[in-house]
């Protein structure tokens, strides 16, 4: 497996403050500076059950001053910190038997490249981590090639790996892509428990969102529940997996790991 692709790809002249900012992220992975904060998804009806925890790559000292992600998304320079935290994610398995994890990649990393067929091939041949692997496709942006995604996603799933469509509702996600993956997994975006907070016509989106998504795929998840209100709400309308700062934030501290886990520069 290539453990060490390359970090910061040429590219095009102009918008030097954003490229400013990507050399720093770059600098600061490079340096050894982030790390992965871990966020569990639960059961809505029994919250101590864990069905997976979510993997989130944040600088250990709380931030760089602006968002990185969406800026590596606009200039095209995310897919190797995809591939690099994935890595880590499959070390973290082999090494940890007791963990089920999930991790984020950008819909501009499922493009077909040298880096996935390494990574399938170590997917492949250690059917017990990729079944404790979740890859989470973020929805804002849009794949490259649709029929790559749809093959990528295909062969995630054929090696055991459980795929989600993550921030459904939020971003550039279709129905079509939906439906010809047919990801084991929905995550709806945090924004549809927040508007169904304030009216009942939010509620409502809900609750319709609510339903489709469960047509779509066997495993739907609501984001953003934040308070004992949003937890009974979630209940009443069905529910079933629930994420948010109620359960836990995102902690660098995880019981089933010796110390804070570094993505290596």
């Amino acid at each position: 497996m290539n453990r060490n692709p390359q970090l910061m790809p040429p590219m095009a002249p102009g918008a030097l403050d954003d490229l400013q900012r990507a050399h720093l992220f770059y600098d600061e992975l490079q340096r050894g500076h982030f790390c992965l904060a871990f966020q569990p998804v639960v059961a809505a009806r029994e919250p101590g059950r864990i069905l997976y925890r979510e993997s989130l790559l944040r600088h250990e000292s709380g931030g760089l001053g602006f968002n990185p992600f969406p800026l590596l998304e606009r200039l095209h320079v995310i897919r190797p910190l995809d591939h690099r935290v994935l890595n880590v994610m499959i070390d973290l398995l082999q090494s940890h038997a007791e963990l089920t994890l999930g991790c984020n990649i950008s819909a501009l990393s499922t493009v077909w490249d040298p880096d996935w067929e390494s990574t399938l091939e170590t997917l492949n041949a250690d059917p017990c981590v990729a079944r404790r692997l979740t890859v989470e496709i973020t929805e804002s942006s849009v794949p490259p090639c649709h029929n790559s995604a749809v093959e990528l996603v295909t062969h995630l799933r054929n090696s055991g790996c459980q795929v989600a469509v993550d921030d459904f509702g939020s971003g550039f996600g279709t129905l079509a892509f939906i439906l010809q993956s047919q990801p084991d997994i929905i995550k709806i975006d945090q924004s549809y428990i927040q508007r169904a907070r304030e009216n009942t016509q939010g509620e409502r989106t809900l609750v319709h969102l609510l339903e489709l998504c469960k047509t779509l795929a066997p495993c739907v998840i609501v984001e953003g529940i934040e308070t004992e209100a949003d937890l009974q709400l979630a209940q009443d309308i069905g529910s079933e997996w629930l994420q948010g700062y109620l359960f836990g934030r995102p902690s660098f501290a995880l019981a089933d790991l010796p110390g804070i886990q570094r993505i290596p520069g």
